[in-house]
C-alpha cells in the first residue's frame, strides 16, 4: 500500500499541464541577423483563465553579453496590436549564465525561459502573432542558437 502511495505521488508531482503553445526557430549559423524577426502564430480557444507567456532563447557560451534587448510585436484578433520592449536577463553580474546547460556533451549551451507577461488573459479567442526582433546594438548577435516563445495556463 506505502509503494502504491508513493508511485502515485511521483506520478502526480511528474505530470504537469502540457503548454498551451510552444514552439522554436534555430537563427541561422549561429548569429541573429537583424534582418530575421521569427514569428510565431497560436490559437486562443479560453479567454477566462489566466497565461502565462514566456520567450525561450537557447544560446552558447560565445554570446557577447549578459542580457538580450527584444522588441515583441503582438498582433490579436480584430487587428489588435501591441508592441513592447524586453529585456531577456541572460547571466548574473559576475557573468554565470541563467538557465539551464544542455547536458553533458553540449555543456556549453544554454537555455533561458523568460517570463514576458505573468498571469495574462487574451480578450479574445482566435489567432494570435507574435513577432520577435532583436534590439541590441549590432547587426549580426552571435552566439545565439535559437528561439521561441511558450504559452502556458497560469498556475495563479
Amino acid at each position: 500500500m506505502t509503494v502504491f502511495v508513493a508511485l502515485a505521488l511521483v506520478l502526480l508531482t511528474g505530470c504537469s499541464e502540457p503548454p498551451v503553445f510552444q514552439a522554436d526557430v534555430p537563427v541561422a549559423e549561429g548569429a541573429w541577423d537583424r534582418a530575421f524577426k521569427p514569428t510565431f502564430t497560436f490559437n486562443i480557444t479560453d479567454t477566462v483563465s489566466k497565461h502565462d507567456v514566456f520567450i525561450d532563447v537557447r544560446h552558447n557560451g560565445d554570446y557577447p553579453f549578459s542580457d538580450l534587448f527584444l522588441f515583441v510585436d503582438l498582433k490579436g484578433p480584430g487587428g489588435r496590436t501591441a508592441r513592447d520592449t524586453v529585456e531577456c536577463l541572460l547571466a548574473d553580474p559576475t557573468g554565470k549564465w541563467f538557465g539551464k546547460g544542455q547536458g553533458f556533451i553540449f555543456a556549453d549551451r544554454y537555455q533561458a525561459h523568460v517570463l514576458y507577461k505573468l498571469g495574462n488573459r487574451f480578450p479574445s479567442s482566435g489567432e494570435y502573432t507574435v513577432t520577435l526582433e532583436q534590439a541590441m546594438r549590432t547587426e549580426k548577435l552571435s552566439g545565439v542558437l535559437d528561439v521561441g516563445m511558450s504559452v502556458m495556463r497560469s498556475k495563479q
